[in-house]
């Protein structure tokens, strides 16, 4: 067999099933044949907004098997279970997605799967897990639960974090980070939180000490007063007003927002010494990435922190080896397999901003997404 199923771009700002060569890894990578793929919001954006030429593999979070690898690589065998993201032709480099039959992954760039975690698990984590650990430990400079080189940041002897819109995948696995980080450093890390009211028990089960109803109009207040003062914050939305608000539950002093989009950020209004810092999730992999006429250089050091933190996603809980260390995102299985992609994926995720998403199928995988991931097994 040389060729293999893969979903690519196609003319009309859309993608289409079609037969693709399958990938040869290099020496130092390895190929997966991919069991289950996890949808993001940037599949469908970088759909509708192409980059390069028709024909691209695209889509960024998988989970599969080994099935070749590379022959340099020795830490990895044909057989074992990995999850990892790729680019998904999000720039104009000719660097392939995951949303095929097979695909390939630098080798150190893989996580292995527990034993007891299941594929739909696993391609919920690398792409929003990493989203929130380079948001928690590199941009706002909370201390790790694992090594790396970034300095840790002075925020005082009992440090309130905001996480804002907490129920969505980054802000999932934000709540997760920040909760290990608590116990594995020490760190007297308050956690607090925004969400819809339906999941703030799920929320405080996880850890949070206090979550907000984000529809209130005087959250930012309620924050202020719980908390004392917020120290530092992660925006998971980024949309419209969120920093502005996030900006007046912080301390006196002021801090940081990390924020998941360059254009949320309005100075105006904001409270003072507040700053908020962006950076792109694609930093990790390492290599340059060129969009809308501008370019993300690679960077070694955020490589290096990608490589430590899978490192630290493979290893497992202290508690129980067999599963992550974070709890996952809660998967919603969906049916049709790369077909159903975009008929019935892209429009639950949109394009642009979450209040524009389509919510008119009846079925009922196709509600409304809330406090979980969509994944298709292949």
């Amino acid at each position: 067999m040389s060729a293999m199923k893969a979903l690519v771009t196609a003319p009309g700002n859309t993608a289409v099933v079609a037969d693709v060569p399958i990938p040869e890894p290099s020496a130092n990578e390895i190929r997966i044949k991919v069991q289950t793929v996890a949808l993001n919001p940037i599949d469908p954006l970088y759909v509708a907004h192409p980059q390069g030429d028709p024909g691209r593999v695209i889509g960024s979070d998988i989970a599969g098997i080994i099935d070749k690898v590379g022959e340099n690589v020795k830490e990895w065998s044909v057989g074992d279970r990995v999850a990892g993201f790729l680019q998904g032709a999000t720039s104009v480099n000719p660097r392939p997605g995951g949303f095929a039959e097979f695909a390939v992954l630098e080798a150190d760039l893989a996580i292995r799967i527990p034993s007891a975690a299941t594929f739909e698990e696993a391609a919920t984590l690398p792409l929003c897990a990493l989203t929130a650990a380079q948001a928690l430990f590199i941009r706002l400079g909370l201390h790790a639960p694992f090594p790396h080189n970034s300095a840790e940041a002075e925020l005082g002897d009992s440090p309130a974090i905001l996480i804002y819109s907490a129920a969505t995948s980054v802000g999932l696995l934000a709540v997760e980070l920040a909760r290990v980080a608590r116990t594995a450093s020490g760190k007297p890390y308050r956690i607090f939180a925004t969400a819809s009211e339906k999941h703030h028990q799920r929320l405080l089960d996880s850890g949070v000490d206090a979550v907000f109803d984000y529809r209130s109009p005087s959250w930012p207040e309620e924050v202020l007063k719980a908390s004392g003062g917020i120290s530092a914050a992660l925006d998971c939305i980024s949309e419209d007003d969120s920093t502005l608000k996030i900006s007046h539950t912080f301390v006196e002093s002021g801090g940081t927002i990390a924020v998941l989009r360059k254009s949320a950020w309005y100075p105006d209004g904001h409270k003072a010494n507040v700053s908020a810092v962006y950076s792109a999730v694609w930093s990790g992999l390492g290599h340059d990435i060129y969009y809308n006429g501008g370019e993300i250089p690679a960077s070694s050091s955020w490589r290096a922190f990608t490589v430590e933190f899978f490192k630290f996603l493979s290893a497992g809980s202290p508690v129980d080896p067999s599963l992550f260390p974070i709890e996952p995102v809660p998967p919603r299985l969906m049916p049709g397999g790369l077909e159903a992609v975009v008929p019935d994926a892209f429009p639950l995720l949109g394009s642009g901003k979450v209040i524009d998403r389509n919510h008119e199928g009846s079925e009922p995988w196709l509600q409304p997404i809330s406090a979980e991931k969509l994944v298709y097994f292949l």
